[in-house]
């Protein structure tokens, strides 16, 4: 069957085209499209989402002959991302980037080895991952709205990990320095209280605990 792929952004200067046509074996889902994308894009483009004739796609979801699908990089200003891959602060950088921008505060939320008194050894993050996607795209163009001229853009790992590794990510420029720094703050404190991520530590013997935050 041929499946036709569009590019945008910085994935269409990463293949150096805009469209191309692939011939897949019946039966080909979309993780494995992505998988095989994802080689040819490299680590121009480490991060994307993948739409189906016009419309987000699910990972098992089966594509048929004659399908469009379109590569959706993260997108500069308001990106909100969330999956298991590993935050890469360099594209996270280079997506709020600009010759206005003044300033860039970048953020790592990383795994230390305690909390409130407790031993941890790793963290597991889960989400209700379509709602969380959302939430993070309303708190980053928020902060746009708040700090004129800035741009945000950010990651949620989900998963497993372990002491050191940065469970989120977060870019923020804006003309002013200030401005950068309130429009980082803003984000990660409203992403603490409102996007559905839940948070569950492991002590070095095995031991569970969800961690709460507050609610709003």
């Amino acid at each position: 069957m041929k499946v036709a792929v569009l590019y945008f952004a910085h994935a269409r200067s990463a293949r150096g085209q805009a469209s191309e046509s692939f011939d897949l074996p019946d039966g080909t889902t979309v993780a494995e499209l992505k998988e095989r994308l994802a080689v040819l894009l490299g680590s121009r483009v480490p991060t994307f989402l993948l739409a189906r004739n016009e419309a987000y796609a699910a990972p098992e979801d089966a594509l048929h002959d004659g399908d469009e699908v379109a590569v959706i990089p993260p997108v500069s200003g308001g990106a909100a991302l969330i999956g298991p891959e590993a935050v890469d602060a360099a594209a996270l950088v280079q997506a709020v980037q600009g010759p206005s921008q003044g300033a860039v505060c970048l953020f790592l939320g990383t795994v230390r080895n305690e909390f409130e008194g407790r031993p941890t050894a790793r963290l597991q993050y889960e989400a209700y991952q379509p709602m969380a996607e959302r939430e993070l795209d309303s708190i980053a163009r928020e902060a746009e709205a708040a700090y004129p001229g800035s741009r945000v853009a950010l990651f949620h790992r989900i998963g497993t990990l372990e002491l050191a590794e940065a469970s989120v990510g977060i870019a923020a420029s804006a003309p002013h320095r200030g401005d950068a720094f309130a429009a980082c703050r803003q984000v990660i404190e409203e992403i603490k209280v409102r996007a559905p991520i839940w948070k569950r530590e492991i002590a070095p013997d095995g031991a569970e605990h969800w961690h709460e935050e507050p609610q709003p």
